[in-house]
């Protein structure tokens, strides 16, 4: 797999996150309740709670799967504070995804988009 990262930030998590995962402004695992749960950015490497890490910010990244997704569909992170992708919606979504998910645990790369929730 390739992908791109054009920038990064450090984040200090607030939760344990896996790699590859959606994690939201408030350094927890992502969930698309929206505010601070929103993602941020993709983890780089798995931490714990007060670890400083660093996630992907632009253009994509590997991200880790709940379900199968279809090549070129919108993506969000699920619900359940896992941080993995989900299939969204044209007006519910945190990135694209380049390539299909087979299923929960999939590795895929995703273009980063600005989250949107309508």
């Amino acid at each position: 797999m390739q992908y791109d990262k054009q920038h990064g930030t450090t984040v200090v998590l607030t939760a344990a996150a896996a790699v590859w995962r959606f994690i939201g402004f408030d350094g927890a695992p992502a969930t698309s309740a929206g505010g601070a749960h929103d993602s941020r950015g993709v983890s780089e490497t798995a931490g714990a709670a007060t670890d400083a890490i660093t996630l992907i910010t632009d253009y994509s990244a590997p991200v880790e799967a709940g379900e199968a997704i279809a090549a070129n569909a919108f993506v969000k992170a699920a619900a359940d504070g896992s941080g993995k992708a989900i299939t969204g919606t044209a007006t519910d979504y945190c990135g694209r995804a380049l390539e299909a998910a087979a299923g929960d645990g999939s590795i895929i790369e995703v273009v980063l988009l600005p989250v949107r929730h309508a």
